[in-house]
């Protein structure tokens, strides 16, 4: 199956991603309609997207109280008429990628096969390509990012 992939050392941190994927969603520019959000960890300039990563088994969709969350041809849906907004879904996450947006759950759909982030994604950061369900947390990639540029404190 094909997953949404950030390669953290080719992020700059520069929020377009962002930017596109919230304009694409809603017709605005603002953080808080993306779906993906990019972690900075400004002490030593590094960066990470954080996006959904469409887990096999995924805890805010098995435990949506409404059932709200569904996954159709692999990909995990929010139906905004059922969301309550009760932020369940965005603690049981433990990659940080289910937000609440104007007291609704959003969550990356892949635009449907075809990622606007990934398209205009200056540093090539995102890529959606076959391969198995990723599972790296952002402080892990920091970690091995620190470790092969010589920053390990």
């Amino acid at each position: 199956m094909k997953h949404l992939v950030a390669v953290s050392e080719h992020c700059a941190g520069c929020k377009q991603c962002e930017m596109v994927c919230s304009f694409h969603h809603s017709g605005r520019f603002s953080p808080s309609f993306s779906r993906i959000t990019v972690l900075k960890n400004d002490r030593y300039g590094l960066d990470y997207p954080i996006v959904c990563r469409q887990c096999d088994r995924c805890p805010p969709l098995e435990n949506c109280p409404v059932n709200a969350m569904s996954r159709m041809n692999g990909i995990i849906k929010v139906d905004l008429e059922l969301c309550i907004g009760c932020e369940k879904c965005v603690d049981l996450c433990k990659f940080g990628a289910v937000k609440v947006s104007e007291g609704k759950a959003i969550i990356c759909d892949l635009c449907h096969g075809e990622p606007e982030c990934v398209k205009r994604c200056p540093t090539h950061a995102l890529n959606y390509i076959e391969t198995e369900s990723n599972q790296e947390m952002p402080g892990e990639a920091f970690n091995e990012q620190k470790k092969r540029w010589g920053m390990i404190e």
